[in-house]
């Protein structure tokens, strides 16, 4: 009885190594493939158990069976099987003295478990890292010359970010409130904490030279809701390329922008550089 045990948990570890590889490197597993080869490798460990060579020869027909047995295969592929299998492996070991007590079936459905949740870690962990690097890729430095005032701010450039002044279709670009508020004029800065979401067409807070430089545009909210905004014209200068009459909005409740940015810029940037 305890070698079906066995043969089970092997089985079922080797369907949460297969999908965890396949989901790190972008590939499907025909699911015949997937249960095939994480069936025939169990079987393959548990009849040779203790064998060094025949768990070796597991391996490779659980990569070669769920993915290939071509060589670029076990050099991608494998490497993820590899790293996950001792993560997974360590967990396991560190934690078997707490569980010598414990029935076979209990013992079994914990190690499943924390080598379930170890490799969702991992994987959220290493999208996170892929996410941060290719986000590095748009961030620079930008200068915004706002009513014969310039500020240098750290900007990350959103694909995302299409909003544009309605009238004009000039690119619209977010700054955020709380991280420049000390670089602006402390009058600015009053008029704009002043202005009400409930009224956006009430400028008067503002100066009347303020007041030529406003348009007022809508912006998509998180929540799919549109809110009615003052954006001011300004000169952006990014990249050593000046982009005049361009507008920029203020962010008072904002989150935290990717990579700490002070500026969210708007695609155009991007595409016209």
């Amino acid at each position: 009885m305890y070698a079906e045990w066995i043969l089970l948990m092997n089985f079922l570890m080797n369907l949460v190594l297969l999908k965890f590889t396949a989901t790190i490197t972008y590939t499907i597993i025909p699911i015949w493939r997937l249960l095939l080869g994480a069936f025939c490798s169990a079987l393959i460990a548990v009849l040779f158990i203790g064998n060094i060579f025949m768990l070796l020869v597991s391996f490779i027909v659980l990569l070669g069976i769920a993915f290939s047995f071509k060589w670029k295969i076990f050099r991608e592929q494998g490497k993820w099987i590899v790293v996950a299998t001792l993560l997974a492996g360590g967990l396991i070991t560190a934690i078997q003295p707490f569980l010598l007590a414990s029935p076979f079936f209990v013992y079994i459905f914990i190690c499943f478990g924390i080598v379930c949740i170890s490799l969702t870690v991992m994987k959220q962990g290493w999208f996170q890292k892929l996410q941060n690097v290719a986000q590095s890729r748009y961030v620079t430095t930008s200068k915004v010359e706002l009513f014969e005032h310039q500020m240098e701010l750290v900007t990350y450039i959103d694909t995302g970010n299409e909003a544009t002044e309605p009238l004009s279709q000039a690119p619209v670009h977010f700054i955020s409130f709380k991280s420049v508020q000390s670089m602006l004029p402390d009058e600015f800065s009053e008029c704009l904490l002043k202005w009400n979401e409930q009224e956006p067409y009430s400028l008067t807070m503002f100066s009347k030279e303020i007041q030529k430089r406003i348009r007022i545009v809508p912006i998509t909210t998180v929540q799919k809701g549109t809110l009615l905004v003052p954006a001011f014209r300004a000169t952006i200068v990014i990249q050593n390329k000046t982009y005049p009459n361009h507008y920029v909005v203020f962010t008072k409740n904002d989150a935290r922008f990717p990579q700490n940015a002070q500026m969210i810029a708007h695609v155009f940037v991007l595409t016209n550089s």
